[in-house]
């Protein structure tokens, strides 16, 4: 399938700041939109990615997080995806690279954001509908 349709049935609500935003604003943010990250923009232009998991590593390295700003702590070698792309090919992608959200730009405008949970959703309905066409294929055949 592609990402398309599956944003089409998610929607593309995307929520997205600035670098200088703090990481306690951005916290908030994420606990109150039940996000798992946030993408950073610059001039409507994709410039990062901030996750939880990007939080918690701050926290490693930093005495104090709260003030931080987002570009200090944010993925900047983001990868993206457009409309057209497969979601197998994706799934594939952010398993074999480790991460978990993947912005979706068209004509480099951002148009939404799939997570690797929205991909997995996607292909196991997909599956299951190919499972029982094959059931009722075989039971049908006897």
């Amino acid at each position: 399938m592609l990402i398309r349709d599956i944003l089409k049935k998610k929607g593309s609500k995307t929520i997205t700041t600035s670098k200088e935003t703090k990481v306690v604003d951005i916290a908030h943010i994420l606990a109150k939109e039940k996000i798992g990250a946030i993408v950073i923009l610059e001039k409507e232009k994709v410039i990062g990615i901030l996750s939880e998991r990007d939080i918690v590593r701050a926290f490693t390295q930093k005495k104090t997080v709260r003030n931080t700003q987002a570009q200090e702590i944010m993925t900047k070698n983001v990868f993206t995806c457009g409309l057209e792309d497969n979601n197998e090919d994706l799934l594939t992608l952010m398993v074999t690279r480790h991460f978990r959200h993947l912005p979706v730009l068209d004509k480099n405008k951002l148009v939404g954001v799939v997570s690797i949970g929205d991909l997995v959703k996607d292909r196991t309905k997909r599956l299951k509908k190919e499972i029982d066409q094959l059931k009722s294929y075989v039971t049908k055949s006897y």
